[in-house]
């Protein structure tokens, strides 16, 4: 940052961003700065934060600078004019506690030739913005936006994720929850999540296969069994299938009719379109004079989320698989990036290496959150140096979790 100072004149610094993001830390180096240079300092604090000393600014790297610990800007201004009115500089460390009248108070600060440096929080954790937060942004001279980094995918982080019990907060939570655990995180713009108690909205996995039978049926009736096992109210939706002809009236050995089976449901409640071809579907809509009509697709999906705690939706091939035009299911899952998670079910093979990374690179580009990977050993290999090494270099190179490694009708692997 570079400033040009004219003698006699103030100014305001703002340091904002997300918590983790190191606005504290910046704070303190700034005022340490001063201190070198024999400038007198000041630097308060609100009373109600003391995570790591009750009276010291401090950072989560535990950088600390001696503070004082107020409780409103009426207390901050009478210890000033009372102890520190020969401050040349001063310094506000979680300046959006303290309400509208710190913008006011700063302002005099600067008017009298201080130099004031304050830190916040620009969002709350909402995703709105932090009140008086975005007034000061308005009013200073100088702004920096620190950013975190995301304790889900690792990208920038602008906003701060609040957990209780371990699950997103809902959007009218209030600030104290009596017998609650409550912890934050950051977040990036993709992965941020707020709930909403009129949505009762459950989980949404979509399940992507790395290419055309590589077992997704037979990983999510797996999974479905084990929900199953566990007493939730699971669905599951196959929208498009291809190959009528081949399975028959009842569609015995289809997917369709696999989950059907297990989930003792009709096709019709778990299939949309089911063309006669065993084709891609933009292809076999075609030939059987039909459209693929996406919005269809997805009334169903908001439907059934609804109702469920569970809901899976397994896909027609590949992620670029196209449905329609352009429309592929990776477009599906653009649109409920912020609603869903994806499962990568990948063949643990030789050449699976390249297949998963491709998958997961193409996920990651598009911001779509990835839950994890199950491998899954649909060729019966019995090479452990292949099979290990497959899990260990993919779990390497992509960042993302193997949640499992199953075997296929006997072969290795356990579920």
């Amino acid at each position: 940052m570079q400033f040009i100072v004219t003698e006699g004149m103030g100014w305001l610094e703002v340091v904002t961003g997300s918590m983790f993001s190191g606005k504290s830390e910046e704070l303190i180096k700034r005022l340490r700065r001063s201190m070198y240079a024999h400038q007198k300092v000041v630097a308060f604090k609100h009373a109600s934060d003391v995570r790591y000393d009750e009276a010291k600014l401090a950072s989560h790297n535990q950088s600390f600078i001696e503070g004082v610990p107020v409780s409103s800007v009426e207390e901050m201004k009478k210890l000033f004019f009372e102890k520190y009115s020969d401050a040349q500089v001063i310094g506000i460390d979680e300046v959006q506690f303290f309400g509208r009248s710190v913008v006011k108070f700063c302002e005099e600060l600067a008017d009298m030739g201080k130099r004031v440096i304050v830190a916040g929080l620009d969002k709350d954790f909402k995703g709105e913005p932090f009140k008086p937060m975005d007034e000061l942004l308005a009013r200073a001279e100088y702004v920096d936006k620190f950013q975190a980094i995301c304790a889900v995918c690792g990208n920038p982080a602008t906003v701060s994720q609040r957990l209780i019990d371990g699950e997103p907060a809902y959007y009218d939570d209030p600030i104290v929850l009596v017998g609650a655990t409550e912890s934050y995180e950051p977040r990036c713009r993709k992965c941020h999540r707020i709930k909403y108690r009129d949505e009762n909205m459950g989980n949404l996995y979509f399940i992507v296969g790395t290419g055309t039978e590589i077992g997704k049926t037979h990983v999510t009736l797996k999974l479905i069994e084990e929900d199953l096992k566990n007493k939730k109210n699971v669905m599951a939706l196959k929208p498009i299938e291809t190959g009528s002809e081949i399975f028959g009236k009842n569609l015995e050995g289809s997917d369709t009719k696999k989950y059907a089976d297990l989930l003792n449901k009709n096709v019709d409640e778990i299939n949309t379109y089911f063309f006669k071809k065993p084709m891609s579907p933009h292809i076999a809509a075609d030939l059987d004079g039909q459209q693929i009509l996406i919005n269809k697709i997805k009334e169903r999906i908001d439907k059934e989320i609804k109702t469920h705690e569970i809901l899976y939706i397994e896909g027609a091939g590949g992620l670029l698989v196209p449905y329609k035009d352009r429309y592929t299911y990776l477009d599906l899952l653009v649109d409920y990036r912020k609603k869903s998670e994806v499962i990568v079910v990948a063949n643990n093979t030789l050449g699976t290496i390249n297949h998963t990374l491709l998958t997961i690179e193409t996920l990651k580009r598009n911001d779509i959150m990835i839950k994890g990977i199950i491998f899954n050993n649909k060729n019966n290999d019995t090479d452990e140096i292949i099979l290990k090494n497959n899990i260990e270099t993919i779990e390497k190179l992509s960042g993302i979790k193997v949640l499992k490694n199953i075997g296929y009708d006997g072969g290795t692997g356990e579920f």
